[in-house]
């Protein structure tokens, strides 16, 4: 045991004694002229690159927390636009194709061609909710009853009240699979029968013959609304019929906003 308490004060004087050597050896250091300069010019060569490498990663972590959000904020841009794109279109081929016809039902009706309709926001939409069914934030406070048709960008219809609270409402969309409406196909307003097939998809057959192409719109006879456009038409030899495939002009999911169309 003595033998060890020896050993170890031996170790503690050659500890102390080395550091008492390296003090007065750095104290000389800097003391001696010459040596003093030449750490100074080492120190004059070596800080501005350290300063300059700082100065790099702090400017290159600004550029990328400037590239996030202006990413972030094109995402989020790019998004409205196509919202705003989507509601354009369907405004144009409402005004377009079908403003003189119904200006002349108004005309025979002896009417004003005029509705009440109360705009609510919408809650939830079949992206999250299923069976095709949108939640809106009015309900019958504000005047909804069911079977109200609901319709996007004050053109194209795309569902009808299904449930109505005080102050909310589902609307179910006609695209909702195994749903079955009466419509006018093209041009020549030829009548069919169109299925939902989900997410604002519809199919429905003409008789083979029948005048429609890709592009021609699709109309709910209730109200004159346009429930979609032709996107495909699918014509097999040994069929009398030809499959016509179409959908809303617009992406169900990006829908924010709608109008609830009041009966009087």
């Amino acid at each position: 045991m003595k033998m060890m308490r020896l050993r170890d004060n031996s170790l503690l004087r050659g500890k102390n004694l080395a550091l008492i050597i390296f003090v007065a050896i750095s104290i000389f250091a800097l003391s001696y002229n010459p040596v003093r300069t030449a750490l100074s010019q080492v120190l004059y060569i070596v800080a501005p690159s350290i300063w300059k490498t700082r100065a790099v990663a702090l400017e290159s972590g600004d550029t990328f927390l400037t590239n996030f959000k202006i990413k972030r904020s094109l995402v989020y841009e790019n998004i409205i636009l196509r919202e705003e794109v989507a509601r354009m279109q369907v405004q144009v081929l409402d005004r377009n194709l079908l403003s003189e016809k119904v200006l002349k039902l108004e005309d025979a009706l002896g009417r004003a061609g005029s509705d009440n309709r109360v705009s609510a926001e919408v809650l939830s939409s079949p992206r999250w909710s299923p069976y095709d069914i949108l939640g809106i934030d009015a309900g019958s406070d504000h005047g909804i009853a069911l079977g109200d048709l609901v319709v996007y960008a004050n053109a194209g219809v795309i569902g009808v009240v299904a449930e109505v609270y005080p102050t909310s409402a589902k609307v179910k969309l006609y695209s909702s699979p195994g749903e079955e409406n009466i419509v006018f196909i093209g041009p020549k307003s030829t009548p069919s029968s169109a299925h939902g097939r989900g997410m604002g998809n519809f199919e429905a057959k003409l008789p083979k013959g029948s005048v429609v192409e890709k592009g021609d719109i699709v109309v709910l006879p209730k109200g004159n609304l346009i429930l979609g456009t032709v996107g495909l038409v699918e014509e097999e030899p040994a069929l009398p019929f030809v499959n016509v495939f179409f959908r809303t002009p617009f992406n169900i999911a990006d829908i924010h906003e709608v109008e609830v169309i009041i009966k009087k």
